[in-house]
This record gives structure tokens, sequence and C-alpha cells, in this order.
């Protein structure tokens, strides 16, 4: 019994132990747990109160300030009374200096005729569009047509001869100035179709349409009727290729009426005519209207004039047999004749011939922009006191004599840059005293080149392309500078070739001789009626 009860003492101490351990353990359990809550709320405060200063921050930056409190917290300058005297001087210096840049813009930049060159010399601008110039280079100018191989190049520069007294095809191409290289090259492929010593003396025509630095697009030999050998571009060689058809020659009666824009081109092509029908027109009607300066909307021409096809197809046109105009110009009719002993000409409706000693225009016909006709006007100038008129045209616009002569100076002369002087032919007038008319010189400056080798004693014939024009002289654009001389070297009025009425140069020619006025009058009432026809 003793040792049951001893060991029930010890038990209950030993249950006592573990009891008091427990309690420990769990007061100091219970101590970690408090510590950590504390140390977790501590850092929750720490975050709370970090972000109600943030936040208070914030608001403080945004919330709007009272313009009252901020005059108070920074006073502004007392502003005195304004000094109306500076104002209104200030806003006109400011003004001022606006309208200097304007004008200096307007001279240097865009009218392109300053001291300046606007960093680098510029091509010609007409009608307010930036052109590289007449007759650019093109790589390719085969257009398909089956007989008509310039179709499509209204745009090139064209040029023709005949191949006369021993004139060879390259003797031909030189004369019309064209490249060296171009020439061997077509005679290489020309060669390949034919025999190129039929062609030497045998009068066929040779037609070019060429860009102004001397290449060739598209060339035309005719060596007989209907029988054509034409070569165009293609990249780097020519094709060449032996037409041969049957040619028909019809005869049409055209009626054209100058549109909005007074443009001959548009005309012709509301008409459903080849653009050359325009060049022929121009050519013909150069002694009395410059198409550039003389024409107005609603003017109206009539033509009578061969088509010629070669088969079923339009090649080009033939004789311009009578042609008549009513407009700004004037009215006019004019009809082809060939009186018995003298050459073939055209002639007014009482036998007086059509031709005048000068052309109204230095230039050959050329498209430009209708918008620019105003910019094309000649105006005078006065280069070391020497006068003459300024021609604004692009770069490589074919120019021509103006009248029969013979070639005295070809050049380069300073300022002037490239010069041809020719002196025309005499005519058989007398002026205001009654002696002689003494021959007149016409100086033409600034061009790019010679079509062919020009040389002093040379002879130039009216109309004919003789130049490019150019900027080889001192001057910022391409343009021709025109002077008219008399035979003491007096410049004269370079405005004289764009006169009217009694003051325009005299008619060149016979008349139809009185014996057969009868005749004439009889043989152009057909065409009369006609024309009269298809202008109403």
């Amino acid at each position: 019994m003793g040792k049951k009860r001893h060991s029930t003492g010890a038990n209950r101490r030993t249950t006592a132990s573990s009891s008091g351990s427990r309690n420990r353990r769990g007061r100091s359990s219970n101590e970690g747990a408090d510590r950590r809550s504390r140390e977790r709320g501590s850092r929750s405060s720490s975050a709370r109160a970090k972000s109600k200063a943030k936040s208070k921050a914030k608001s403080k930056g945004n919330r709007r300030v009272d313009p009252n409190e901020r005059e108070q917290a920074s006073p502004a300058k007392p502003r005195g009374p304004r000094d109306v005297a500076e104002f209104k001087a200030r806003n006109r210096t400011i003004l001022l200096l606006l309208i200097l840049a304007f004008v200096n813009g307007w001279i240097f930049l865009w009218r392109d005729e300053g001291g300046l060159d606007a960093f680098e010399a510029k091509a010609a601008v007409i009608g307010g569009k930036q052109r590289s110039g007449f007759a650019d280079p093109m790589a390719d100018a085969c257009g398909g047509d089956p007989v008509d191989v310039f179709a499509g190049l209204d745009d090139r520069l064209r040029l023709d001869t005949r191949l006369n007294r021993s004139k060879t095809l390259r003797l031909g191409l030189l004369e019309l100035g064209v490249d060296v290289a171009e020439v061997d090259a077509l005679e290489a492929e020309v060669r390949k179709t034919m025999d190129l010593g039929l062609l030497t003396g045998s009068g066929a025509p040779l037609r070019v349409a060429g860009d102004r630095t001397g290449g060739v697009q598209a060339v035309e030999i005719e060596v007989a009727e209907g029988h054509l050998v034409q070569g165009c571009r293609a990249g780097d060689h020519f094709e060449v290729r032996n037409i041969q058809h049957p040619l028909r020659v019809d005869v049409a009666v055209i009626a054209l009426e100058l549109g909005k824009d007074a443009d001959l081109l548009e005309a012709v092509a509301d008409a459903n005519q080849s653009p050359d029908l325009a060049r022929v027109i121009a050519a013909t009607l150069a002694q009395d209207i410059d198409f550039t300066a003389d024409v107005r909307p609603g003017d109206r021409i009539q033509v009578l004039i061969e088509k010629r096809y070669l088969g079923r197809h339009f090649h080009r046109y033939g004789k311009l047999l009578a042609v008549r105009y009513i407009g700004n110009a004037g009215r006019m009719a004019f009809y082809r004749y060939k009186p018995v002993g003298a050459d073939e000409a055209l002639f007014d409706g009482h036998g007086e011939p059509m031709a005048r000693a000068l052309l109204r225009t230095p230039f050959a016909w050329h498209p430009f922009d209708a918008e620019g006709r105003a910019a094309l006007a000649p105006a005078i100038e006065f280069v070391d006191g020497r006068m003459g008129a300024a021609y604004r045209r692009a770069l490589g616009t074919p120019v021509i004599a103006v009248g029969d002569g013979l070639v005295r100076r070809v050049g380069r002369e300073g300022d002037d840059g490239l010069v041809i002087e020719f002196e025309l032919d005499a005519l058989a007038t007398k002026d205001e005293s009654g002696e002689p008319s003494r021959p007149i010189r016409v100086r033409y400056a600034n061009l790019d080149r010679t079509i062919g080798e020009l040389a002093p004693g040379d002879r130039v014939e009216q109309g004919q392309i003789i130049a490019l024009v150019g900027q080889t002289g001192k001057t910022p654009v391409p343009r021709l500078r025109l002077e008219l001389l008399d035979h003491t070297g007096e410049r004269l009025d370079p405005l004289a070739l764009g006169e009217r009425g009694s003051a325009r140069a005299p008619r060149a020619g016979d008349p139809v001789p009185a014996e057969q006025l009868e005749q004439f009058t009889e043989d152009i009432q057909s065409w009369r009626r006609a024309m009269r026809k298809a202008g109403e």
C-alpha cells in the first residue's frame, strides 16, 4: 500500500510538472503572437501614414488656387501706361519686314528673275509649273503605230531636210544637228535594211524627232511614194523597219474653234486630228499670227488639207491647200496656187502673196502651257546700252530665222553667251525718205546650241530652225535675246516683229499676174465655198 501511494504522488508531481511546462510554452506562444501582431500593426500604421501623406500632397498639388491668394502671395509689378507711338512704330517695322521677305522670296525663289539663282540655275517656269526643258531625252520612243513613227512625240524637236545634191544620210543627219554617236548607230541599223548608196542625192525627205542634246527618238526616210524606212529608239539601240504600202491621198476640210484657253493644240485634238496639224497651221500663218500671243477664245480656223494614208492607216498631212482665219488677229484667207511661169505659193483672195519679209515670232511651233501665256510676251531690256527684246522660253525651245539671209557671226561673246547674227536679204522697197531699203541684221543671244555647223557665209531660210533657246549668257533663266540692227549698227525697235496693220513687215514675192487673176479667182471658188460651209 505504501509503495502504491508513493507511486501515485510521483505521478502527480510528474503531471504537475508537465502541466507547468505546457503552460509556460502556451504563454511563450501567446507572447510571440502578440509581438508579431504588434509588429504587423506597426507596419500597417506606417503604410497608412505614408499613404495619407502622399494623398495629402497630391490633393494639395491638384487643388485650385484662388487668384486673390496668388496675387497676395506674389504681387504683380505695376504696369505703366502704354506708349502708343512706340506700339505703332513696332507694328510698322514688323509689317515692313514681312513685306520685304515676301518680295525677296518672289523675286529670288519663285519668279527666277533676280540677281541670284536660288542655289542653282533653274529651268524656265511657264504658267507656274516647273519644267526641265523642251524635248528632254527619253529612253524609249517606239509608240506602236503601224505607219506613224512620230506618234506620241509631239513635244520633240522636229527637223527635216532633203537628201539633195549628193547629200548622204550621214550628212543629212549632221545637218540637222544629230550627235555623231547617234549618226553612227542609225547608219549601222539602216544599212541592214537597204543600201545607203541608194539614198545619196535621191531627194528623199529625211525627218527626225530628237531631243535638245542631239539625240534621236525617231527618224523617217521617205524613199518613194508609199515606201518608208523608219527607226525609233528602244533603250540603247534603234529598231528599224522597212514599210511599203499603197498610198492614198484624201483632201479634207477641217474646222477648228479655239476653246477657253485659246490653245491650238487642244482645238486640233477636239477635232479628232493629229497634233501635227497644229504645227502645219502655225507654220503657215507665222507671217501674220503668233499663236502664243495673238489668238483668243472663240477664234475660228478652217483648213483644206491633204491627208496621206498608207493602206488603211493615216500617215501624215500633205500640202495645205487653203486656210481661213477669223478672230482677234484679223480676218484672212489664203489659197495655194501656181501661176503660169512661177513657183507655187499661197495668195490671198486678190492674188497678193501671203509671205512677208519678217515672221511675227522667232520660234517654231512648240507646245506650251496656256495658263502661262502672259509670261511668253517679249520685254524690252537694255544691256550695256544695247536695246533688245527678251523672250522667256523653256530650255531647248527651237529658234528660227525670221527671214531669209546670210550668216555673219557665230560664236560665244562674253555675257551674251552663244550668239548668231545674220543679215536679211535686202527688200525691193523704199524707206520713208524714198531711198532703197538697206539690209537689216538680226542678232540672237543666250543660245544653247546651233542646229548643224552654222558658219559665217551660210544661208538661212525664213522659218528654218537654226538654234535652241539656252542659258549660256549672263541670265538666271533660259531665254532668247533678240536685237535688230540697221546697216550702220544702230539698234532698232525689236518689238517691230509684233506690229500690226501698216507697221507690219511688207509682203514679199510676186502677186498673181493680172492676166491670170480671172482664172485664179475661178479656181479657188470651190475651196472658198467648202471652208465657209465648214465654218458655219
